[in-house]
């Protein structure tokens, strides 16, 4: 059944609800360390020239995930990205605090909220559940084992929300990134977030006039690390 386009409201994750790359972290803290740490820096250099193209950076992302994770137990590397999840939502300043409260407001009003990322699911599921937001729908990328099996990237998302029987079009959209072009572009109100000059003229270009920009810079502090007095609010501009 298609549900009402009223109350839908996506969120991309990396970059809207957490600062940086959730898999990424995940891959520099976890995996490419110790023995492994000469592994990384020769992917880096090799890969560099292909990711420094942005239609290729999905491409190899995915390479750098594999042999990374290659050998790793499923079960454990399930268990360890939980666990990491935990510890990333719990880290003082890593929660985008707007992008956290926004999300609230929207559940608050009723809106049906989906958080739909290339990150992979288990660990957005460990973030998003580890600053209360557990009962939020999630749409993600899903490896098993070492090897990706859906990488939700791009237009992969549309398809993904289709087959859970989310079609467009939805209220609101929130992505920092162009490659979110085709979610963006089936919101009644698309929304870029942190975008520099160069994004947003081109995203306005793509999107017209119903596009609108909000600059989030303020940080969430997590509970455990809040001090006694209130925590000042954080910024949330428009433009």
């Amino acid at each position: 059944m298609r549900a009402s386009a009223a109350g839908i409201v996506i969120f991309d994750f990396d970059g809207v609800l957490l600062r940086g790359d959730a898999f990424g972290l995940f891959l520099r803290r976890s995996v490419f360390v110790g023995a492994r740490l000469p592994l990384a820096v020769a992917l880096l250099v090799l890969l560099a020239p292909i990711a420094s193209v942005p239609a290729l950076r999905p491409w190899a992302a995915r390479w750098v995930s594999r042999i990374g994770l290659c050998g790793r137990d499923a079960d454990e590397l399930r268990a360890e990205l939980e666990r990491f999840g935990a510890d990333l939502g719990a880290e003082p300043g890593r929660i985008i605090g707007p992008g956290l409260r926004r999300v609230r407001a929207h559940l608050a009003a009723g809106d049906r909220v989906i958080v739909v990322t290339a990150c992979e699911h288990t660990l957005a599921r460990a973030v998003l559940d580890a600053v209360g937001l557990a009962g939020v729908e999630l749409v993600a990328s899903h490896i098993r084992g070492p090897k990706l099996i859906v990488h939700n990237h791009g237009a992969t998302k549309m398809a993904q929300l289709a087959a859970q029987g989310v079609m467009p079009p939805w209220r609101v959209a929130y992505s920092d990134s162009l490659s979110d072009l085709p979610v963006l572009r089936a919101a009644e109100q698309p929304v870029l977030v942190n975008a520099n000059a160069r994004q947003a003229t081109r995203a306005r270009r793509l999107l017209g006039a119903r596009l609108a920009t909000v600059t989030w810079t303020g940080g969430h502090v997590p509970r455990a690390h809040r001090p006694g007095h209130p925590h000042p609010a954080a910024g949330d501009a428009h433009r």
